[in-house]
């Protein structure tokens, strides 16, 4: 489904996990009220819990965030809710507590991580069906975007890609090429922005997100291509 050009992923520059920085820690409650107090959507980061419950957050592993040196999708989720993210008194929070403090004041921006358990899938779209607010649904797996788009028609969807070697090679090789859009033919695609010279040419008519961009010469330099840009530690001028 084509997607107008005035919409919102499209014109409004999207909170990477929030409006944080200072005391204000990424993938908080804080941080989300932040964005919305200034009017931005913001992008979370999803996992699922040992015992079934989604979380925000965006690491697979707890230590940057809490200290501990362990999977977050190992964990219940009472074990963490006990856990505190930087030292401070803001805790890992749910989806469903997310979107009650959104309430469809701003848009959402919801990363499905990758993960052992594919379930993840089912339940953020039967939480997200029952939510009135406006969202789309991205994953470097596009398998879980197939997924979403089976279970959910719907659902505005997108795939991230990077040409940045994190993982293995055939993985690498993927995200790089986007290899699976024939097939699950995304609304849109979110690709870091080291590699938006090499997506123009992947992307077609595929409207394309940058991400993460952390100063205003970066956003500045955007090529007239990119449609809008995920940032972080820095407010865009208007």
């Amino acid at each position: 489904m084509a997607l107008p050009t005035d919409f919102w992923l499209f014109t409004r520059p999207i909170a990477h996990r929030g409006l944080w920085g200072g005391e204000v820690i990424e993938n908080s409650l804080t941080a989300y009220q932040a964005a919305m107090d200034k009017n931005y959507p913001i992008e979370i980061d999803l996992y699922l819990s040992s015992d079934g419950e989604i979380v925000c957050f965006h690491d697979e592993n707890l230590y940057r965030m809490t200290g501990k040196n362990i999977k977050i999708y190992d964990r219940t989720l009472a074990k963490l809710k006990a856990l505190s993210l930087k030292g401070t008194a803001e805790k890992i929070p749910t989806l469903r507590e997310v979107l009650d403090l959104v309430c469809g004041k701003v848009p959402l921006l919801i990363e499905i991580k990758d993960q052992p358990n594919d379930l993840i899938v089912d339940k953020t779209v039967e939480i997200l069906k029952a939510y009135n607010g406006e969202f789309a649904v991205q994953s470097f797996n596009p398998f879980y975007i197939k997924k979403v788009k089976r279970l959910a028609p719907a659902f505005i969807c997108g795939i991230l890609g990077t040409n940045e070697k994190e993982r293995g090679n055939i993985t690498n090789f993927v995200l790089k090429r986007l290899c699976f859009n024939f097939i699950i033919k995304p609304e849109f695609i979110s690709y870091n922005k080291k590699g938006l010279k090499y997506v123009k040419r992947k992307s077609k008519k595929t409207p394309v997100i940058a991400w993460t961009i952390l100063n205003e010469k970066e956003r500045q330099s955007l090529p007239p291509f990119v449609k809008n840009y995920i940032f972080e530690n820095f407010v865009p001028k208007k």
